[in-house]
């Protein structure tokens, strides 16, 4: 399994955990309370398992997760860990599961529960919308160059009251744009970036992650984040990128909306996965290119 995210340009520190059959390059997230695994390799899963546990209980974190192939799927539920997504064409010849081991019982709970399902059924009740809207008068559409970076990194500042990432920072966005993501952006009629995404490619595997969007608050019902999902499925199909996923915040009508317009399949859902917004939350998975594949890991 090879990372995607470029080391060098994480805030969070990357471990680098071992035993007697098995090694794994885990991020290592306070703010997160996880341990997720970029890397791993080695037979002895069940060893693999038991170090990542030991070394979450050591930092008192709640969860650790990791996309395995599905052929080791049994293996790792042997050993306690929980398929809750499925990744289709992750790898270039085969699907991710996403496995989670939870250590706080707390970590379990979903107080929004109810409110995600009537959420997503009120996503998935009505038909798909799939054509994006013209812009307003005035914007503009382009992929983010270095010189957009300033600009970029206060808009999601503005969005986001925390993120798993650093992208609040002109010099993370920088590097990510030097190594492997493609930004888009598009501006209002006054020349000011009002919203943007992301595309975090794996090039050797042929995936991308879609990913980063936010809208300026009052900016808000133009279609902005259904033009840049479009735009960004034509730059991955330009590059031969041709798998494609999303996690989504599950108490977002618009970025569900937004995916489901365009045809892409929920694959299931990640607990407590990410703090966004100032809290944990839990985030669907969304996959490109469904053609009638199960929904579920």
């Amino acid at each position: 399994m090879s990372a995607a995210v470029d080391l060098e340009l994480l805030t969070d520190p990357v471990a680098t955990l071992s035993g007697d059959g098995w090694e794994a390059d885990v991020v290592v997230s306070d703010l997160n309370r996880r341990l997720q695994v970029l890397e791993y390799q080695g037979p002895d899963l069940a060893g693999l398992v038991e170090g990542l546990r030991r070394e979450a209980e050591e930092r008192d974190y709640g969860k650790v997760f990791l996309k395995a192939m599905p052929l080791e799927r049994p293996a790792l539920e042997a050993a306690g860990m929980t398929a809750e997504a499925t990744i289709w064409g992750y790898f270039r010849k085969a699907d991710a599961v996403v496995m989670s081991l939870f250590l706080d019982h707390s970590r379990l709970r979903q107080p929004f529960a109810e409110e995600e399902a009537e959420i997503l059924q009120a996503v998935t009740g009505r038909p798909r919308e799939p054509k994006p809207r013209e812009l307003p008068a005035g914007y503009s559409e382009a992929a983010a160059i270095e010189a957009d970076a300033a600009e970029l990194a206060a808009l999601y500042d503005t969005v986001f009251a925390s993120y798993p990432f650093p992208i609040t920072r002109p010099d993370y966005l920088i590097g990510t744009m030097r190594s492997h993501v493609v930004y888009r952006i598009i501006r209002d009629d006054c020349g000011e970036v009002v919203a943007a995404a992301s595309a975090e490619m794996s090039v050797d595997e042929g995936h991308a992650e879609i990913t980063d969007f936010a809208t300026r608050p009052d900016q808000r019902g133009h279609g902005l984040a259904l033009r840049l999902l479009v735009g960004l499925e034509g730059e991955m199909a330009a590059r031969k990128i041709g798998g494609l996923h999303t996690i989504a915040r599950a108490r977002s009508y618009g970025m569900n909306r937004v995916f489901f317009n365009r045809g892409w399949e929920m694959t299931g859902t990640l607990v407590n996965n990410c703090h966004i917004a100032g809290r944990l939350e839990n985030m669907h998975v969304w996959c490109a290119g469904g053609n009638g594949r199960a929904r579920q890991a």
